[in-house]
């Protein structure tokens, strides 16, 4: 079985999806502390994304951001989203000027304002209610029931027959396996949550094989590595004439300018 965890992200980008849809089981690993950047191999500073989402404007890439309560070193799952500043309604304001001639806007959009109109209490809430309606919207199923996007609805759309690997997700701060894991290091909680769903394989990225994994610990733990190796594939953006092709945009890119059959073929055109 296929295991991949990572930090919840806010409308996440296309790798992020392509990992967790060929994966069995993802776990979104809210028990890990909230940053806004995070070191990189090579020295470089970059984003986190867990409050972030990348779009794209006439002039490039264009960062949307999550306003958040600054109360010290909180996990995600109790970092808490500031309601202070109207931040959500200046995204929704923001996507609707920049996507208000993408093909699949009258679709997308409703949708997105609905979501953002929502308060969420914490930023593991927020930002998993935003995986969970790209999931579902990429399986080309109404992301909305009768109590918003929940998991129930996406277990049961994932236990039909589909392209995708995936068959279960699960919070990381939720989780038995980490009920007990003060002093574990970060290698320590991952073979921990293998075992807890019985995966022998984690499909990590990368950046995380050069940061933190111990190789031998894996072997000696019986769960082999594979590193995801995926390429955002090209495909139809607006304003292509003033910034050429941006890859690896947020989800709300990708189904605003294509259709699900096009977006799941993208997405699924891993190594």
């Amino acid at each position: 079985m296929r295991y991949t965890g990572i930090q919840p992200q806010y409308f996440p980008r296309l790798h992020y999806f392509a990992r967790i849809l060929n994966s069995d089981a993802f776990v979104v690993r809210d028990d890990v502390q909230f940053v806004r950047k995070h070191s990189y191999p090579g020295d470089r500073i970059d984003k986190s994304y867990q409050g972030h989402t990348p779009i794209k404007q006439p002039s490039g890439r264009f960062l949307l951001t999550v306003n958040t309560k600054h109360e010290g070193r909180k996990s995600i799952a109790q970092t808490r989203v500031s309601y202070t500043h109207d931040w959500a309604g200046d995204h929704r304001k923001t996507i609707r000027n920049s996507y208000s001639r993408a093909p699949y806007f009258s679709e997308i959009y409703p949708e997105l304002d609905q979501l953002l109109s929502m308060q969420f209490d914490t930023l593991s809430r927020l930002n998993t209610a935003s995986i969970l309606w790209g999931l579902l919207r990429i399986l080309g199923e109404p992301p909305f029931s009768d109590d918003g996007v929940t998991f129930t609805h996406v277990h049961a759309v994932l236990s039909q027959r589909h392209r995708f690997r995936l068959k279960n997700i699960r919070m990381a701060s939720e989780t038995p396996a980490l009920s007990e894991a003060e002093g574990l290091d970060a290698n320590q909680k991952i073979i921990a949550l293998c075992k807890d769903i019985g995966a022998d394989e984690e499909y990590c990225g990368g950046t995380a094989l050069e940061a933190y994994i111990d190789q031998e610990y894996y072997r000696k733990n019986g769960v082999r590595l594979t590193v995801q190796d995926w390429m955002c594939r090209e495909y139809p953006q607006l304003f292509m004439e003033k910034t050429g092709f941006v890859p690896n945009l947020s989800i709300i890119d990708l189904l605003m300018n294509v259709s699900v059959s096009e977006a799941s073929d993208i997405l699924f055109s891993t190594e």
